[in-house]
């Protein structure tokens, strides 16, 4: 009988470094988002337009009272994400459209607006003017804080805009000059990608 030897074609030989080609460039980007997180690279341009906090703040559990000096129900916040307006002193013309632009933001977020409370932190709440201007705004919680619950919550510029994350944390601050469409836009990124809340 004769024996016959089988050897590799010309096309099986050749589809070896074709197919380690494909998973090496399949593994490139793999590799090199790793090298880059290693290394601690960021860019130096986001597209967010607030401050982003990096690390988070968590913020303290406790501590936000009503108008009447009781303690906040914690619970009508937890899970939400907040918008959240803080300062000192009388809330003006600017602090009154600052509250307008929180109720449109809110709204314009349609499907996702029931995962953002606004809350407006001020130590003007024996201010019944300061008050009644609040309570025109459906939906609108209204929290004394301790000194230093939020750090830089206001300077001269008056009542400026956090964001906090469904589990406590300060993750965004805005500038005073912030245009209520860059918070928009911010929220909704935010919103898009964000498992919980």
């Amino acid at each position: 009988m004769t024996s016959v030897t089988l050897q590799d074609s010309p096309q099986k030989r050749n589809s070896l470094p074709m197919l380690m080609l494909v998973v090496s460039l399949m593994a490139m980007p793999v590799i090199i988002a790793a090298g880059l997180y290693f290394i601690g690279w960021q860019p130096e341009r986001t597209g967010n337009q607030g401050h982003l906090v990096n690390p988070p703040l968590p913020l303290p559990a406790s501590g936000l009272k009503t108008t009447d000096g009781s303690p906040l129900a914690t619970a009508e916040l937890h899970g939400k994400w907040l918008l959240l307006l803080s300062g000192s002193g009388q809330c003006v013309a600017n602090c009154v459209q600052r509250l307008d632009e929180m109720r449109r933001i809110q709204v314009s977020l349609r499907r996702d607006m029931g995962r953002l409370r606004r809350v407006v932190l001020t130590d003007q709440v024996a201010d019944p003017q300061f008050v009644a201007t609040i309570r025109q705004q459906p939906d609108l919680v209204l929290a004394v804080a301790p000194p230093r619950w939020l750090p830089n919550s206001a300077d001269e510029s008056g009542y400026l805009l956090h964001i906090i994350d469904p589990r406590g944390n300060l993750i965004m601050t805005y500038p005073a000059d912030i245009a209520a469409k860059g918070v928009q836009g911010d929220l909704e990124r935010l919103l898009r990608f964000a498992w919980n809340g």
